[in-house]
């Protein structure tokens, strides 16, 4: 029985660190991409920037009030709300056909990412047991600081052989 439970905690462990690697590799990953995006939506360098402070503003809003969200939601709710913010932000700007839109999107992916950032550092704090809380800390960690290393390449090659929109199809 106590295999299962760690195994459930590992998964959501998981689960929790892809939403927080995909917040934080999108967002990376646009940043190379305002070129592009100046161009298609005729907008300023002042007003691309935009995207990026629009997805990390909602995020330092979300990340303080995630202690109240965790004494009053439970994690597979706040899990599925992250998600569900997360997705409906990406198939935003997926199909975004006007700047307004693209900023939407990324308003929403980052409150799902300020969901579930602290939520995967919660879930290991208050589930993991005392001796696995080190290796677990570690795995999700990894899961979210290797994104900004990866996030301009991934960017760059994928606005360069197709068009920047994949970023979020894939």
């Amino acid at each position: 029985m106590d295999k299962n439970k760690n195994f459930h905690l590992f998964g959501a462990i998981i689960a929790a660190g892809i939403l927080s690697f995909s917040g934080v590799l999108i967002e990376t990953a646009m940043n190379v991409t305002f070129p592009l995006l100046i161009q298609e939506f005729r907008v300023t360098t002042s007003g691309i920037q935009w995207v990026t402070t629009i997805y990390l503003l909602m995020i330092s809003v979300i990340v303080p009030i995630s202690s109240y969200l965790n004494q009053n939601f439970s994690a597979r709710n706040l899990f599925i709300t992250a998600n569900l913010f997360f997705l409906l932000g990406v198939l935003i700007n997926c199909f975004s056909s006007a700047f307004s839109l693209l900023l939407l999107g990324r308003l929403l992916q980052g409150v799902g990412t300020g969901i579930g950032l602290p939520l995967m550092f919660h879930i290991i704090l208050t589930k993991a047991p005392a001796e696995k809380r080190g290796m677990m800390m570690g795995i999700g960690t990894l899961t979210t600081s290797i994104a900004p290393a990866i996030g301009p390449t991934y960017g760059g090659l994928i606005s360069n052989l197709l068009n920047w929109r994949y970023i979020y199809i894939f």
